[in-house]
């Protein structure tokens, strides 16, 4: 029961996000009006940072999930995706981190040029890190449950800029050495803030009208 918990509370996150714009205006897209159902869509980022002391420095590359989805109609999307993440101190890398799974995405359009999004993940999570005696690269595996906003600026062309803005998640991981550690994440920090890029893509066959 605690593991279907987990679940449902991402699930509510996101449909509490749509219904909430909703109510400041914003609205789905009916079935027989045109809108992006059938087509396939693309995205992903690249985030890099550095942190340089007198005595050290240390650096994070990551990249946001790098999915690939489908309009199953004109506002709701599901897909695959995969992130990586690394930590390096003092050039030596230290952690490294892979995830991959399954994603579902709802929308609300909010005028003409901007959508709310509310996205969830459920993701397999493996990699390797190095222990506290700073001897060598343990293995270690879990999941995540993750749920977050976006707000996304439509460019044209079938481009958007997506900006996320806050995150509930929760990943859960285990060593040999060490058995599972969680790690939740809740609210708005620096850390729950991105900035992707979107395209979709149409090989919908054309018919005359």
């Amino acid at each position: 029961m605690k593991y279907l918990n987990k679940i449902i509370l991402p699930l509510a996150i996101a449909g509490a996000t749509i219904a909430n714009a909703q109510v400041l205006g914003g609205h789905r897209i009916k079935s027989d009006e045109d809108g992006p159902k059938g087509q396939i869509m693309i995205y992903g980022s690249l985030d890099y940072s550095k942190i340089t002391t007198p005595s050290s420095s240390s650096s994070t590359v990551s990249s946001a999930p790098i999915g690939v989805g489908y309009f199953i109609n004109n506002n709701d999307l599901i897909g695959v995706n995969y992130a990586y993440s690394q930590n390096a101190v003092d050039h030596n890398v230290v952690y490294k981190q892979n995830e991959a799974g399954l994603w579902y995405s709802p929308s609300l359009m909010l005028g003409k040029y901007f959508v709310l999004i509310g996205q969830v993940d459920a993701h397999y999570v493996w990699g390797q890190q190095q222990m506290p005696t700073a001897g060598p690269m343990e293995n270690f595996n879990g999941f995540r449950l993750r749920a977050y906003p976006l707000i996304g600026i439509l460019l044209g062309g079938g481009w958007a800029l997506k900006f996320k803005f806050a995150e509930l998640s929760m990943l859960q991981t285990k060593t040999k050495q060490e058995g599972w550690t969680k790690t939740y994440v809740a609210g708005i920090s620096g850390s729950t803030f991105g900035v992707g890029i979107s395209k979709n893509f149409d090989f919908r066959k054309k018919t005359d009208k």
